[in-house]
């Protein structure tokens, strides 16, 4: 597929966007999420389990990163003719600057160590990421990858991209943002997650139900596991040694023991769920359910449903639409 033809079909509700999941240590019991929709952020106090504010940012906001120590959160803003980045300060939740980037991007990633962020660019030609300086808000370069770069993650100092549109998965080494490694993955790999204590990497393929696991020592699929219904996102919990991934066409979520590398339990939960967000110390997954225009909290302890957030209107707001990521802050 090529990658010109991604976000249309991202508009005609074919693709999601995946975020970069961000875990939860010292909170201030918020939740972020992108309604693609009306171009707005919800915020979402998780202890009272309701939207508390919406920030107004790009056309179409997709993926986000949080740099928990800056206290900033980055959106993607993923519209060919918007193609930006918008910087949140979390402090007063207000828009600090807006960063160009490639065509139709989708997904961030970021480094806060070096303070470089990375950014898919799905509908580029070019087939390129775009690399952030996050200091000064301005890009500093990109990299070309395969068609239709989409989700990303870091391990160590390798950045992997997934390619929905030729079945690969890039490897760059970020300390010169050379691609080293070229590797085939499963049919059209969307959202991918790391599971950095066991150096490995989950991407989950949308078109043959299937999650593979890489094994980022040597770069090998060391295994495939068979999920739900045209899986879409995927996330880690390393305090419980469990992959998540959500099964948009079967409404369900897989879960993945990985320290075995199985499939334990498959939970029920809204209508075509996609991105989520876990809260290790709360041992809480937050799940957003794109046509049900919620957000299904599971305990994560037993695997089960405990309370549900609609995603209803506030006084900054006429509405929350098309929910597609969350971020735990």
């Amino acid at each position: 597929m090529k990658a010109r033809n991604l976000l249309p079909l991202i508009l005609a509700g074919l693709f999601i966007i995946l975020p970069i999941v961000v875990h939860a240590g010292d909170t201030d019991n918020r939740a972020y999420v992108t309604n693609a929709g009306n171009n707005t952020v919800s915020v979402i106090d998780t202890k009272k389990n309701e939207v508390v504010m919406t920030i107004r940012v790009g056309v179409w906001p997709a993926g986000m990163a949080i740099d928990q120590t800056a206290g900033r959160l980055y959106v993607v803003n993923s519209n060919k003719g918007d193609s930006t980045v918008s910087v949140i300060d979390m402090a007063s939740n207000s828009v600090v600057a807006t960063i160009k980037v490639g065509t139709g991007p989708m997904n961030i990633a970021l480094n806060p160590a070096t303070k470089i962020g990375y950014v898919t660019n799905t509908e580029d030609e070019n087939q390129i990421i775009s690399i952030i300086d996050l200091g000064k808000n301005t890009v500093k370069g990109t990299v070309k990858v395969g068609v239709g770069p989409f989700d990303l993650g870091i391990v160590d100092k390798k950045l992997y991209v997934t390619n929905s549109g030729d079945n690969t998965i890039s490897i760059i080494d970020i300390t010169n943002n050379k691609v080293v490694d070229t590797i085939k993955s499963g049919a059209t790999p969307l959202g991918t997650a790391v599971d950095a204590a066991n150096k490995r990497v989950y991407v989950a393929n949308h078109s043959d139900d299937s999650v593979s696991v890489l094994d980022t020592t040597d770069n090998k699929i060391v295994a495939s596991l068979k999920v739900g219904k045209t899986p879409w996102s995927v996330t880690i919990d390393p305090a419980n040694n469990r992959a998540y991934v959500t099964n948009r066409g079967g409404n369900t979520v897989s879960v993945i023991d990985t320290k075995k590398n199985e499939v334990v339990e498959t939970i029920n939960v809204g209508k075509q769920p996609i991105g989520m967000a876990v809260d290790s110390i709360n041992n809480r997954l937050y799940v957003v359910n794109h046509a049900d225009v919620s957000i299904s909290i599971v305990d994560a302890k037993n695997n089960k449903v405990v309370g549900t957030i609609k995603l209803a209107p506030t006084t900054d707001s006429n509405y929350s639409g098309s929910p597609w990521s969350i971020a735990i802050y």
